[in-house]
């Protein structure tokens, strides 16, 4: 009975850490996106985060373009800011990022990717950035819906 407890607990705190919320706005078609023009936040100091974003949008045959930061890029149809958060646990990993996509100055759709309790004792949470700003990028673009 203690080892079924003990690997109820297990499982419970390695699965379900991870919350991927997605709001768009009524209207927004997500694969209608071509081109994204992201605005760097040197706040985020998660090595190679950028890098992340352009590739991560490329498999949706988006291309994402970084620009710095409080540009007002003129021929952006949309474009994103973003925020993330590392955390530290024997080493740093990503806990929380967030993606805002813009239209003419308008909110549009916001992801945002959360490590419940900072990911807890959850084995996943060290997973890639790679990994993490994949489905992200999975949940805001999808394109089933």
């Amino acid at each position: 009975m203690k080892k079924l407890l003990a690997l109820s607990a297990l499982g419970l705190a390695v699965s379900g850490c991870t919350s991927i919320q997605v709001k768009n706005n009524e209207g927004f078609q997500p694969k209608t996106i071509k081109q994204i023009c992201v605005i760097n936040n040197p706040k985020v100091t998660i090595a190679g985060f950028d890098d992340s974003i352009v590739r991560s949008f490329a498999r949706y045959n988006i291309n994402a373009r970084i620009y710095p930061e409080n540009s007002k890029p003129a021929l952006c149809e949309t474009t994103m800011n973003y925020t993330a958060l590392r955390t530290w646990d024997v080493v740093t990993y990503m806990s929380y990022a967030k993606f805002t996509l813009m239209k003419e100055g308008q909110v549009v759709s916001e992801a945002e990717f959360k490590l419940k309790g900072k990911g807890g004792l959850a084995l996943n949470k060290w997973r890639s950035t790679d990994t993490k700003i994949d489905e992200l990028v999975d949940e805001l673009v999808d394109v089933k819906k």
